[in-house]
């Protein structure tokens, strides 16, 4: 059972999903602290406020969580925040529109109809944030990149696939 957990841990897409999760579950807890205050006062855009301030806190945790557990990142890390931000302020945008869509087009307007959109909401951009970071934010420029759980091929010196490393990548 120790294998199995060490070779899952191993896997960025395991580590993003449980990393992840546990920011995506403290940023849900803020977006649902800020909405149910904001809508009891009756803030009007009370679900832009609520999504603006989760994603300004969410932002920094997520990065730190990913660049040193998910990504493993040893690179700049102010050129890899900047690049993070980028892609998490892109998530932030669609966010903003996908909740202004839910609550103007679709009608949903009461804080709970809000909370479980934002949980749709929620799922459809982690998958897409993740295909983001990965191969742009701590993308790594070399040949051997992982791509979505699967290895890139490397010519050798002698223009034929593969290293002398095959073995041991194929073991880990």
């Amino acid at each position: 059972m120790r294998t199995f957990f060490a070779a899952a841990a191993a896997r960025p897409e395991v580590r993003y999903l449980f990393f992840g999760g546990v920011n995506t579950a403290f940023s849900y807890g803020l977006y649902t602290v800020f909405l149910l205050a904001l809508h009891a006062l009756a803030v009007p855009g009370d679900f832009l406020w609520a999504t603006s301030l989760s994603w300004l806190i969410s932002n920094a945790t997520s990065f730190v969580l990913q660049r040193k557990f998910v990504f493993r990142s040893t690179r700049g890390v102010t050129r890899e925040f900047v690049k993070f931000s980028s892609v998490t302020f892109g998530s932030f945008l669609a966010n903003i529109a996908l909740g202004a869509f839910a609550v103007g087009v679709l009608g949903l307007t009461t804080a709970s109809e809000k909370l479980v959109s934002q949980l749709v909401i929620t799922v459809v951009l982690v998958l897409a944030t993740y295909v983001l970071h990965k191969f742009f934010s701590f993308g790594s420029p070399s040949v051997d990149a992982e791509v979505l759980g699967t290895s890139a091929v490397e010519r050798g010196p002698d223009d034929s696939f593969g290293s002398q490393d095959d073995e041991t990548d194929a073991t880990k």
